[in-house]
């Protein structure tokens, strides 16, 4: 990719990328692991730097634990909206490179970088007039909210930061090169790690420090993307000045996977934050036992994100070459291993509970807490599996809103539903709440086996991403 120009001739055609294309055509089930092992690395690097971010901030007491945990939702919020655009262009570009057009993605790449930087910017000035509010109507109380504030207010800072760099990462992703964005994470978690024990531990910087570790680490991986796609030489999606201007038909385009993804995450993150509230009710120590017990989570799930992950790409080349066959293969392939991998990943956590947990809290009754849900969760995890790969699977085909439709059903409609009358009708306390994220899995995974019968199987999955 060379610099940003205001006029282009047209791009020659680039052998790499037809090359690219037959590679993962010719062994589809290789290619799969191609894109899914990196991005599981890469992954398991970033639960690495969460682990070691949440223990740094453990370190400066249980308040500061339970403020982090208070923020988590709203920081889901900024994830929700940059891995929506991510996931989108991620889609966009590898259906352009299945079809072999070269262009065919600029559009809808630059609308994204566009409509990212606008939307950090937003968001940015929203969390900093009425971040504060939100944590007190989370249940934040005292000096929680206080250190929450201090948490919230320097993200809120920078948000344009991740937007840039969530768009730039999945351009190399929908090319088929998920090594790259691996290799750029890892030195960028490396640097956050090293900036937390700088500024909490030597600095006494306290969460504060923490803030401003996170807003370095994702300036530098911002800084390294722009710079790798830039300087290329050989590209299939390059960005073009004309290209950052929206217009209708790559906004429509975008928007018809990011909008239901965005949406979906934000369900999420709501349902966490519904979570949070009714823990409460029960103390500091409850909400920080969950804090704790969903760094665990993000554990399990992540071989199960990495493998639905590459999916995205993988099926999205398929249904952009008009290979059906090779779309619903994939599916069953990818079905089966991400069942696979939660039973096995899950069943490790559940055992390893209490080492695992000390990690985050030297709270007997959090960690008890912690050990009681993820005794609920093992019997979740398959269902997460399930329902998170029905969803990436779509979303390459060009389906965006089925991922919507799953989180509305699992969270909104049946989890927090559940949650509220296992507490207040049948007196089950905390215990409640995980009961409520059980049956909200359950209803999911019925849901997923329906929606891809009738877009994958019963309808061509080829018809969006082949159309372009």
């Amino acid at each position: 990719m060379r610099a940003l120009h205001k006029t282009d001739p047209p791009m020659s055609t680039h052998p790499q990328q037809p090359d690219r294309l037959q590679q993962f055509l010719s062994s589809p089930r290789k290619a799969l692991w191609v894109m899914a092992l990196p991005m599981i690395a890469g992954m398991t690097v970033h639960t690495i730097y969460i682990i070691a971010d949440t223990a740094f901030i453990g370190t400066l007491g249980t308040d500061a634990l339970a403020a982090a945990t208070f923020v988590a939702p709203l920081f889901f919020v900024i994830v929700a909206v940059t891995n929506a655009l991510g996931t989108a262009v991620t889609a966009l570009v590898a259906q352009a490179v299945g079809r072999q057009e070269e262009g065919g993605s600029d559009a809808a790449v630059g609308t994204a970088l566009s409509v990212g930087v606008s939307a950090g910017v937003v968001m940015g000035v929203v969390g900093l007039l009425v971040g504060r509010r939100l944590l007190a109507l989370l249940g934040a109380e005292g000096n929680v909210d206080q250190l929450g504030w201090e948490y919230l207010a320097i993200i809120s800072a920078f948000l344009p930061l991740f937007f840039v760099s969530a768009v730039l990462r999945s351009i190399l992703a929908g090319e088929g090169d998920a090594r790259t964005p691996m290799l750029v994470l890892a030195i960028a978690t490396v640097m956050n790690i090293a900036l937390d024990a700088l500024f909490i531990l030597r600095m006494d910087m306290g969460i504060k420090g923490a803030a401003l570790a996170t807003i370095l680490a994702v300036a530098l991986s911002t800084t390294i993307f722009s710079m790798l796609l830039l300087r290329r030489k050989v590209a299939f999606v390059r960005l073009r000045l004309a290209a950052l201007m929206p217009t209708r038909e790559p906004l429509l385009q975008l928007f018809g996977l990011a909008a239901p993804i965005a949406g979906s995450m934000l369900i999420m993150s709501a349902g966490s934050m519904l979570y949070n509230w009714m823990l409460s009710d029960f103390g500091s120590i409850a909400v920080a036992a969950y804090g704790a017990a969903s760094k665990v989570d993000m554990i399990v799930v992540l071989p199960i994100f990495g493998l639905s992950g590459a999916a995205v790409t993988v099926v999205g080349m398929f249904a952009g070459a008009g290979r059906a066959d090779l779309v619903r293969s994939t599916a069953l392939y990818t079905y089966r291993w991400a069942i696979t991998l939660s039973v096995g990943v899950g069943a490790v956590a559940f055992v390893s509970s209490g080492p695992i947990l000390q990690v985050f809290t030297d709270d007997p009754t959090a960690i008890s807490m912690g050990a009681t849900y993820l005794g609920f969760m093992i019997f979740s995890y398959p269902m997460m599996a399930v329902g998170m790969t029905t969803g990436r699977l779509l979303q390459g085909v060009g389906h965006g809103y089925p991922a919507l439709l799953l989180t509305t059903l699992r969270v909104l409609l049946l989890g927090v539903p559940g949650a509220l009358l296992a507490i207040h009708v049948f007196g089950q306390g905390i215990e409640g709440v995980w009961m409520g994220i059980l049956g909200g899995g359950a209803g999911a995974t019925i849901l997923s086996v329906i929606l891809v019968r009738r877009l994958v199987w019963l309808d061509d999955p080829t018809r969006k991403a082949a159309a372009g």
